[in-house]
């Protein structure tokens, strides 16, 4: 589907060091699993780690150094970055919940925006780093008045606590790489779903765990909100991707998408189709802070040679089996 070339021919990350932060989590976790798999160093940087977390289970974890260390701690990460010198850096970690960041907007702007700062000011202080790619969110755009897709040059103007955040790291890290010429590239992606997502608030857990438990699936949305859906997979093929072109792309952002623009009420359609099975939902319409409508113009990354490879309908029966398999193995 995809006409980008296959991770395992992208030069440079073969036993190099890389940190990721945030690894232990969803993305990070298969993140982690590709680079070891292409033979680099990893240290996982983690607040937490559960075990049935795909950094776990894929024995990531026993082929990698981890510290369990708060980014917002800066004297901790500015230790680990100078005694393990990264090449790389890819930059995960984050308050991840817009309904967290309505709740608790302190903690959400110290791990977003300082906690970015500490990330980028002790990169700034490493002499052989070669790239930071900073894991960022279409939710940096907050609510634009267009019904058209969002474009990498479009403002910045969350105005919400969990989408200001994900503005002003998103500022920051560029910032950095105009001051300082830190090799800084940063990415916005839609939703992303897949295996070993543990926020069953999200749409595509939520789904699976009504599957599995015979349970009405609660929408907190009037169903109609609009996203771009992809594969953790593709986001991987991604970050790893840019990574392969840091020198020539420094300073940019890229937006990534998928050919899934899907509200989520038609998420559920399409899910129904998928494993040919009825889902009961009810509308809550209780969302707070949400933004009605996103889909981000890729058309940035596509012509550097990246495109999603895969699709809800198809992904979808792999990612159930993890839920009704590992999910629930605590």
């Amino acid at each position: 589907m995809g006409g980008r070339p296959k991770v395992e021919n992208m030069a440079g990350l073969n036993g190099e060091n890389i940190i990721v932060t945030g690894g232990a989590g969803f993305i990070g976790g298969h993140l982690v699993k590709k680079l070891v798999e292409l033979g680099a160093k990893v240290l996982v940087i983690d607040i937490a780690i559960r075990e049935n977390c795909i950094y776990v289970s894929s024995g990531s974890y026993k082929k990698t150094k981890f510290e369990l260390v708060d980014i917002r701690n800066k004297s901790e990460i500015e230790r680990i970055f100078e005694e393990f010198n990264p090449k790389f850096i890819f930059h995960l970690a984050a308050q991840a919940l817009v309904e967290n960041g309505f709740f608790n907007p302190i903690k959400t702007f110290e791990t977003n925006v300082m906690g970015t700062v500490n990330i980028l000011e002790a990169a700034r202080k490493l002499k052989d780093l070669k790239g930071i790619i900073v894991a960022l969110s279409d939710k940096a755009y907050g609510k634009l008045k267009t019904n058209g897709a969002y474009k990498e040059d479009f403002p910045l103007f969350g105005d919400h606590p969990y989408d200001v955040s994900k503005s002003c790291e998103d500022l920051i890290a560029l910032t950095y790489f105009k001051t300082y010429q830190l090799p800084v590239v940063v990415t916005r992606f839609g939703n992303v779903y897949g295996e070993g997502d543990f926020h069953l608030d999200r749409i595509i857990p939520g789904i699976c765990e009504a599957l599995i438990n015979n349970k009405t699936l609660e929408i907190r949305s009037n169903g109609k909100y609009v996203r771009d859906y992809l594969y953790v997979e593709d986001v991987v093929d991604g970050y790893l991707f840019l990574a392969s072109k840091v020198d020539s792309i420094k300073g940019e952002a890229f937006n990534f998408s998928s050919s899934d623009k899907l509200s989520v009420l038609e998420v559920i359609k399409t899910a129904e189709k998928s494993i040919n099975e009825k889902i009961k939902y009810v509308i809550k319409n209780s969302a707070k802070n949400e933004i009605p409508y996103q889909h981000l113009d890729d058309s940035k990354i596509k012509k550097l040679g990246w495109s999603s490879n895969h699709s809800l309908k198809t992904s979808l029966p792999s990612v159930l089996e993890w839920y009704k398999h590992d999910f629930y193995k605590i």
